[in-house]
């Protein structure tokens, strides 16, 4: 692609607004660096990814990505044997971190299976969770190695501790001490050459027996370090060392760990990148509301609605830019600051954001074709350095593209032959484009000369294009108007601006008489144009009234619909209730018979015909509760326990949830329900008929169960962002909600605040917190909070 081209066409300014959306270096890397593809294979499925990339952002949110270090060359070191630093290996970390975090967000989504492109990415990804929290449970910080890294070292910084405490208490029983009043400088304990030392006066120095590691710049102090705590401050000085030995092997052996897996650590680097990449393309496209565009090999131009998108969205205008069949070359006409040359750059900076795979500022349904180069010869290139004029430089640059353009090519020319003699200029310019329309090039021009309009109204295969000018108020519409010719309207903003009529006449006077028939022609046209756009605007009101209409007989049917529903439900309601009152005087005379019956001597042949008498009649109250007797949408009818049964569709009315019959509880009056996920035991006078019945059998949902007993509710966070942290803390409470867990860990440290709070702040907002509080010393202090759900 000419690099020119797209420099005059300001495509690297859309590379800079893409990179703005990536927010890895890698990805940023990657779209500072995007060129237009040539081939259509290639085109479509750069559209694909960014097409899967912008519906997972819609379904989804957007992906929990950070800024992640490159940690190639660690990893290199590492396999070559190279010891890792801390701060090397929690880069690796929050690499293995990232890519588990992107994986977990592909296997959320509710449509992964729709995936093809982004799938491949997606599963190439290699968590490496042991190795990770391996990592990160060891390494605190940059500097900062964990107590439990090892046994060892919590065996050696038990120890330090130990002896730390027990020098801490001879020097504090010395200070505080009143024989040691007077020989003091001060009643403090301070550090000298990592040893603990008291300050003592000069004078007094023979009455404290002890080393003297240090004094004052006056010499007035002594800084000595008492015989009663010189062998406990050697055994610290050696404790040093075996701690360093320890993280010296704590940190070899995560080397190692990480050499064995360095394949997977680079691949999942280069993967992320790649969707950084293709997400900053789907988040771009959103930001200029870009819809994806039909390409071909060699199909036709048609951008509808099409807008510059470097121009603010409140200031740009839509326009219909299209080829229609057999078309090659277009010619745009019409006045300066018209919009003439905002037009010509539209063209050719949304085809090459179509073949950069990026979504473009158009109406559903555009389309447009490949083109393995696109020239553009757009402002002033004069060049004082070179003695070139304006018209030498433009010709300089034609000549090339002349050179260089075919079939293939799409050449944009701006003011084609401007800056010579406008008779000459003209010829030129028509020569030119009667050459590449020879050739098949596409074309498209903007010009002020009425001899390039006469050339596109009488050659086949070229159209006329205008800017829309307003002449009542001398203001550009910026609209581009296909088929119709511009007007460069001199005479009439002229007139409008006050210049005398006698001058204006004598102007057109001058002009030659065909010339002035062509712009008569053109006004004739451009009145017949705009009588048709009124008569258009006039159908599309007519359409538009007439779906109003439609609109309120929809609703005035759905609201007959509605009526009609109350109505059945109302004569339900009343057929229940006489349901009802018929059950209880029928148990009333069955009670009363069977009374009488008792006395008599046959009781039993009786009662076995009363029982059948009783079963018919509830076969026939059973039968009001069918969808056939009842509308499908029909709920709330009282159920005894005799109506269910196991496996029985019920309406839970306190929960206002569907539910299924478990097992029946009669002693209690009660059944066992089972919804969605939870099973409870419910008084039958809480449930009622569901509208379950009336309903196709559904796919049953099946969910998953987390295990508390399995899941972590620790939740480090220490190194994300904001953003990033939140995403996490609402996931880990909708696991511990689903496990049962009730209290979960977020380890979010200390440093500057911000992050705790952040993370307390959305706490406090969310319904599901019961409470929460800073970690004790022993949890962790300031640097952790503990959650009650």
């Amino acid at each position: 692609m000419d690099q020119r081209s797209l420099k005059v066409l300001e495509y690297h300014k859309i590379l800079k607004s893409l990179g703005e959306h990536c927010v890895t270096q890698g990805g940023k890397d990657q779209a500072k660096n995007l060129l237009p593809l040539e081939s259509l294979t290639a085109v479509n499925r750069g559209l694909d990814l960014t097409n899967e990339s912008l519906g997972m952002i819609l379904r989804n949110g957007r992906p929990p990505l950070a800024d992640v270090p490159n940690t190639s060359d660690y990893v290199k070191r590492a396999a070559i044997g190279s010891m890792l630093s801390m701060k090397e290996l929690l880069s690796i970390a929050t690499l293995l971190r990232i890519a588990r975090d992107m994986d977990n967000y592909y296997h959320s989504d509710t449509q992964m299976d729709t995936l093809v492109l982004l799938k491949d990415l997606f599963t190439a990804l290699e968590t490496c969770e042991e190795l990770e929290k391996e990592i990160s449970r060891k390494i605190l910080g940059p500097e900062e190695m964990a107590d439990n890294a090892s046994r060892e070292l919590s065996r050696i910084r038990r120890e330090m501790q130990f002896k730390y405490k027990r020098i801490t208490e001879k020097l504090s029983h010395m200070i505080s001490s009143t024989a040691y009043e007077k020989i003091l400088q001060e009643k403090i304990v301070t550090i000298r050459n990592n040893r603990y030392v008291i300050p003592v006066k000069q004078e007094y120095r023979s009455q404290v027996p002890g080393i003297v590691l240090d004094k004052s710049a006056s010499g007035a102090t002594l800084f000595i370090e008492p015989m009663a705590v010189v062998e406990l401050n050697n055994d610290i000085k050696i404790l040093v060392t075996e701690e360093e030995q320890e993280i010296v092997r704590i940190l070899k052996d995560l080397t190692e760990k990480v050499a064995d897996q360095r394949d997977e650590i680079i691949c999942n680097y280069d993967v992320l990148v790649d969707l950084d990449f293709q997400f900053g393309k789907g988040k771009y496209g959103l930001t200029i509301n870009g819809v994806r565009t039909s390409v071909t090999e060699t199909g036709v131009i048609e951008l509808l609605r099409a807008k510059h998108p470097l121009i603010p969205e409140d200031q740009v205008v839509a326009s219909d830019i299209y080829f229609e069949a057999g078309i090659d070359t277009m010619v745009i006409t019409g006045p300066n600051t018209g919009g003439k040359t905002v037009s010509l750059k539209t063209i050719g900076l949304l085809n090459l954001m179509v073949q950069s795979g990026l979504f473009v500022p158009v109406r559903e349904g555009s389309k447009t074709r490949i083109f393995a180069d696109i020239f553009a010869d757009i402002g002033d290139e004069q060049s004082i350095e070179q003695s070139l004029s304006t018209f030498s430089s433009h010709m300089t640059n034609i000549v090339e593209i002349m050179n260089k353009a075919d079939h293939n090519s799409l050449v944009l020319f701006d003011e084609l032959g401007a800056g010579t003699d406008p008779t000459e200029g003209a010829a030129l310019a028509i020569s030119i484009l009667n050459a590449l329309h020879l050739r098949k090039v596409t074309s498209v021009s903007t010009t002020h000369y009425s001899e390039l309009k006469e050339y596109a109204l009488v050659t086949p295969g070229v159209v006329n294009a205008s800017v829309e000018f307003d002449v009542k108020t001398l203001r550009p519409t910026y609209r581009l108007l296909i088929g119709v010719p511009g007007k460069s309207n001199a005479f009439e903003i002229a007139m409008r601006l006050g210049l005398g009529d006698d001058v204006i006449e004598n102007a057109r006077e001058l002009i030659k008489n065909e010339a002035i028939r062509f712009e008569e022609t053109l006004i004739k046209i451009d009145e017949k144009r705009r009588r048709t756009e009124a008569e258009h605007d006039a159908i599309i009101r007519l359409k538009q009234e007439t779906e109003a209409l439609k609109r309120q007989m929809d609703q005035e049917k759905q609201k007959f619909a509605e009526e009609q529903k109350a109505l059945l439900q109302k004569a339900q309601e009343e057929a229940m209730e006489i349901v009802k009152k018929t059950r209880a005087e029928t148990e009333e005379i069955y009670r009363e018979i069977r009374t009488i019956q008792e006395t008599t001597t046959n009781a039993v042949k009786d009662n076995k015909e009363l029982e059948a008498i009783r079963k018919r009649i509830k076969e026939k109250e059973k039968n009001i509760y069918q969808f056939g007797s009842r509308p499908k949408d029909y709920q709330g009818a009282a159920l005894e326990i005799d109506d269910l049964s196991v496996g029985m569709k019920v309406y839970i009315n306190s929960l206002r949830r569907e539910g299924e019959v478990l097992n029946l509880l009669p002693n209690e009056n009660k059944a066992m329900v089972q919804a969605e996920m939870i099973k409870l035991k419910v008084d039958v006078s809480d449930l009622s008929i569901s509208t379950a019945l009336a309903k196709p059998e559904e796919k049953k949902v099946t969910y998953k169960k987390v295990d508390r007993h399995v899941m972590d509710t620790k939740l480090d966070l220490r190194g994300k962002n904001g953003e990033e942290s939140l995403y996490l803390v609402d996931k880990m409470i909708g696991d511990a909600m689903l496990s049962g867990n009730k209290q979960i860990v977020i380890v979010h440290g200390k440093g500057t605040g911000r992050l705790r709070e952040i993370i307390h702040e959305y706490l406090k907002g969310n319904p599901l917190i019961e409470d929460f509080r800073l970690g004790a010393m022993n949890e962790g202090g300031s640097g952790v909070t503990i959650v009650t759900l």
